[in-house]
């Protein structure tokens, strides 16, 4: 079991996972398939046991986890500056989710629907179930104030599956910033708990490593 700022922390990586998979898709046109999949999962953990279940085991969240460590050890800040933006992006769509609770509602409904049909799929990544989540987020996300902006390679974004696929992962980066601000996580936290947050993250990246 992990502990408290463990899952803080792996839920924070599964927003950071987001955005580096939202990144390379935007500027190569192809994704992490591991991670890719875990993080779309993590969509229809809707009554998880733990943290850890929501991205199919620590290891399903481990590109979030390098990701959001190489940014806050500045190793990396430039290579990430677009997955850093999508971050903040995705924290303030979450914010605005947080105080619209008819979307909430939709939200949830949605996600319960298309979990019920999941099985007809051979995976959570399969075109069709990608193209629902795709409407969900155009249905829900698409109408707040704020939007987030993406930036890479026109010839990938323009394509139509591709876009999907980004509004499916914009999505499920929203998920784990709303799992983050339910265990306590804050935007505080990075200024007075940045020590806590990165013994947690490394502690985390070993069990990933181990799995």
């Amino acid at each position: 079991m992990l502990d408290k700022e463990q899952q803080k922390a792996l839920a924070l990586a599964g927003l950071f996972q987001a955005a580096a998979l939202v990144q390379q898709l935007a500027r190569t046109g192809e994704v992490t398939p591991q991670s890719y999949q875990a993080l779309i999962g993590s969509i229809f953990a809707l009554d998880p046991k733990n943290v850890e279940e929501i991205y199919s085991g620590v290891a399903g969240a481990k590109l979030g986890i390098d990701t959001l460590l190489m940014i806050m050890k500045d190793k990396e800040t430039a290579r990430y500056a677009d997955a850093i933006r999508y971050s903040i992006g995705i924290l303030q769509v979450e914010k605005q989710l947080n105080r619209n609770p008819d979307i909430n509602s939709i939200l949830r409904s949605r996600l319960e629907q298309l979990t019920h049909q999941l099985p007809h799929f051979d995976s959570v990544v399969h075109a069709s179930v990608i193209a629902k989540l795709n409407d969900l987020y155009l249905d829900t996300f698409a109408k707040f104030r704020f939007r987030i902006q993406v930036n890479g390679d026109p010839k990938h974004l323009q394509r139509e599956e591709n876009a999907a696929s980004i509004r499916a992962i914009l999505l499920a980066g929203v998920r784990s910033a709303m799992l983050w601000r339910q265990l306590g996580g804050s935007r505080l936290q990075f200024i007075i708990g940045k020590r806590r947050l990165l013994n947690a993250l490394e502690s985390l990246q070993q069990m990933a490593v181990l799995s």
